[in-house]
């Protein structure tokens, strides 16, 4: 955290100095005329700002350099336009064509890009899609979106799929770092992330290792929210909103204050949320009628605060903020007689550093650093009583500088390090102690040609994983274990292009290489799990005639090696896109049922019937298709489409285990003056392409409708919010979770909300 501690006193510096003598002023319009109110003007990786309500900005830039503009606004295509200043005022007007898909920034990309522009598909969630979609889990937030589905374990702990990839393949971030929780390790651990005080939320599908490093091998997920600002905040505004669902009797309140006088600003905000054992329409494990009605053991406690400071000058910007998270959340167990309950008890605190430098030094127009440090625990609890305590302390820090036009290559660059300390102790220490260390050198450039623009990246990545000492239980006492440590080198490589074809349409490619080394849990976990219902084992062992032979595997390195084509079309009489992807992974790892019981290894006479799950090591194909559409037939009345199909097997024969099956839903919208209401459903395919030792699951439809009134006063305006959700309450057991025969998903439920902003 040296080059953090150096940052601070830099940008504390240059803050508060002016480097500019020139100003860019203008106008921005829409084809009518009419003045864009709030569209983004800004400089490639400098200075920005937004129009008033008559559509006029300003703008503070370099005199004497060559500018390169980017105008955004959600409902619009997005503008860009080269510049030659010189000192003194410029006045630039900027004409934006509308369009039908909302066109959201993406703050993960280094480059400024919206989710149109993306050469992979790129989902974005805000207002209020995001409110009526946000779940007490991460997961359960996203999983009705196109390529994303859940783990569904439980009701505290359901983390984001992305095309058949989850747990330590999918990089979940805070405003673009690391949530710095132990998600990946195990299916019963929760994402931290909190989507109730979510601004956005940013879904990357695909290889996005560039900046984000591994663990991002099969896409991102980026929580941004308020505590943070590049911007001056000169008002003080808030939103406070509370919600009740009828299914789990659950209570959720939010507030989030902001303020500032221009250039100091601060933020406040917290989240409580208390649910009890959610309801379902049948029995949660068939033929057990002591399990009707509801999931027993799946109950919710959460609460969450946070704050941060910032300062923003004529040239830069440095953000400091705080966050605590408490929850305490139920395991759905198996139904035994006599089982304990089990509960996870977790407690993270966060800290985040956000500074910028605009037009540093020469040949770059921006410097930014991100850094964080978190320390998260949990405790694994039996009817109470902790027995096994989980740690993570990781720092972070990535620093990236934007580079004026080399030639006609512009883009960013940067340093990314990473330091976690993961220990477990207790009675259920599954993975040794263990420290990680990453040390990575990025950079992504872009040129536009014509109608075609260009992208180039490139990813070196150190990384060294060095575990302790372990003992473990073996069918011939104890024996102790060493693992071996581990060293990688990481290459990753990107190209794509974007090719605006047509003023409605627009095609994408993506090509991909990219690296992934093995985690400690993959590699070298061993013994009962309780919460997971599950003896678990990692790759680096080998089963012979019962015994147990370690640092038997190889622990190769992941190679993905992907190509992506996107095809979107912006406007006319409907809009959409359609996706597809194939992803060849060299060493693919995944958690198999070996069909053994944990008795068939170890001495145990309480635990001795869980199923043996082992992570194994095979070459792997996977196949994605993703289509949407949104068909307008008048003012009021519109329809949204979508599909999506994940089809993952085993070069060698064979299929992945837990891959979501075919999905078909759609949605009627009605929409007049402050009322919307929908109504749709999605269907879930029969999944009989399933993994050795796992079961076939069922097909089933889940029907849902909403109803939302939006008030305008002088000082704010209120969201109130209906929603049903499974209004048939049919039995849903996704084919993703490994609860699927103990915990089906929520019945009936009918949310009543409301949201205040002010």
């Amino acid at each position: 955290m040296k080059l953090a501690v150096l940052f601070v006193a830099l940008a504390s510096a240059g803050v508060t100095s002016t480097a500019f003598a020139a100003q860019l002023q203008g106008k921005v319009t829409d084809t009518k005329g009419n003045p864009v109110k709030d569209a983004m003007v800004s400089v490639d990786g400098g200075t920005q700002t937004t129009t008033d309500a008559q559509g006029q900005y300003r703008l503070q830039v370099a005199d004497n350099s060559h500018l390169h503009l980017h105008i955004s606004s959600d409902n619009y295509k997005h503008g860009e336009q080269d510049l030659t200043v010189s000192s003194g005022t410029i006045t630039q007007n900027f004409t934006l064509t509308a369009v039908q898909i909302e066109n959201i920034v993406v703050t993960a990309s280094p480059l400024g890009r919206s989710a149109l522009e993306s050469t992979t598909p790129v989902t974005v969630l805000s207002d209020d899609q995001l409110k009526l979609n946000t779940e007490p889990t991460l997961g359960d937030t996203l999983d009705k979106l196109p390529g994303v589905q859940a783990t569904h374990f439980g009701a505290g702990a359901s983390r984001p799929i992305i095309r058949g990839m989850d747990g330590p393949r999918v990089k979940v971030l805070e405003n673009g770092l690391s949530v710095g929780d132990a998600s990946t390790v195990s299916a019963d651990h929760a994402v931290t992330a909190e989507a109730a005080s979510a601004e956005q939320i940013e879904i990357l599908r695909g290889p996005g290792t560039l900046l984000y490093g591994n663990g991002a091998i099969g896409g991102v997920v980026n929580v941004v929210d308020k505590r943070m600002h590049e911007q001056p905040v000169d008002t003080f505004n808030g939103s406070v909103g509370a919600r009740y669902d009828s299914a789990n009797n659950g209570e959720t309140v939010n507030a989030d204050l902001n303020g500032g006088n221009g250039k100091f600003n601060w933020h406040l905000d917290g989240t409580h949320r208390n649910t009890d054992d959610y309801d379902i329409p049948g029995e949660a494990i068939e033929g057990d009628a002591t399990t009707h009605g509801s999931v027993d053991n799946s109950q919710l406690k959460l609460n969450e605060y946070a704050g941060g400071v910032g300062y923003t000058g004529d040239n830069g910007f440095i953000s400091v903020s705080g966050a605590r998270t408490e929850s305490n959340y139920g395991i759905p167990g198996r139904g035994e007689v006599d089982a304990p309950d089990i509960t996870i008890d977790m407690k993270k605190t966060a800290w985040q550093l956000h500074a910028g430098l605009l037009d540093p030094f020469a040949g770059f127009s921006k410097v930014r650093l991100d850094a964080g440090y978190t320390d998260y625990q949990h405790a694994e609890e039996e009817d109470g009583d902790a027995d096994t305590f989980f740690y993570n302390k990781q720092s972070e820090a990535r620093l990236t500088l934007n580079n004026n036009p080399w030639g006609e290559w512009q883009g960013a660059m940067g340093l990314h390090i990473m330091h976690r300390d993961f220990s477990v102790q207790g009675a259920e220490q599954l993975t040794p102690n263990s420290n990680t260390d990453t040390l990575a050198a990025f950079i992504m450039q872009e040129r536009k040609v014509g109608d075609f623009r260009f992208e180039l990246g490139g990813r070196v990545e150190d990384y060294r994983l060095n575990p302790e000492a372990m003992t473990l239980e073996t069918l011939i006492g104890e024996e102790e274990y060493q693992p071996e440590k581990l060293s990688d080198l990481n290459t990753t490589l990107s190209a794509g292009l974007v090719w605006d074809f047509d003023p409605s349409y627009n095609l994408s490619l993506a090509l991909t290489r990219a690296e992934r080394a093995a985690t400690a849990e993959e590699l070298y976990s061993y013994g009962p799990h309780d919460a997971t219902q599950s003896f678990e084992l990692g790759s680096e062992f080998r089963i012979e005639n019962g015994q147990i032979v370690v640092n038997a595997g190889d622990a190769n390195k992941e190679i993905a090696n992907n190509i992506d084509l996107t095809l979107r079309k912006l406007d006319g009489s409907w809009t959409g896109s359609l996706s597809m992807a194939y992803n060849r992974v060299n060493n693919f790892f995944y958690e198999a049922n070996t069909g053994l019981v944990a008795s068939d290894i170890v001495n145990s006479d309480g635990e001795g019937d869980l199923p043996v799950y082992q992570y194994a090591q095979d070459d792997a194909e996977l196949y994605s298709i993703e289509a949407q559409a949104k068909i307008p037939f008048n003012d009021s009345w519109s329809m949204d489409l979508f599909s999506d199909y994940t089809r993952g097997k085993l070069v060698d024969g064979g299929n992945l285990p837990r891959i979501s099956p075919l999905r078909f839903g759609s949605t009627l919208n009605f929409d007049v003056d402050q009322w919307h209401a929908d109504v749709g459903m999605i269907a879930y395919a029969r999944q009989t392409d399933v993994a050795e030792n796992e079961t076939e699951t069922a097909g089933y439809t889940l029907v849902n409708a909403a109803v939302t009134y939006r008030l305008f006063g002088d000082s704010g305006d209120m969201l109130l919010y209906l929603k049903g959700t499974n209004l048939t309450n049919q039995e849903a057991r996704p084919h993703t979770s490994l609860l699927k025969d103990y915990a089906p998903l929520m019945g009936r439920n009918v949310m009543l909300g409301v949201s205040y902003n002010f």
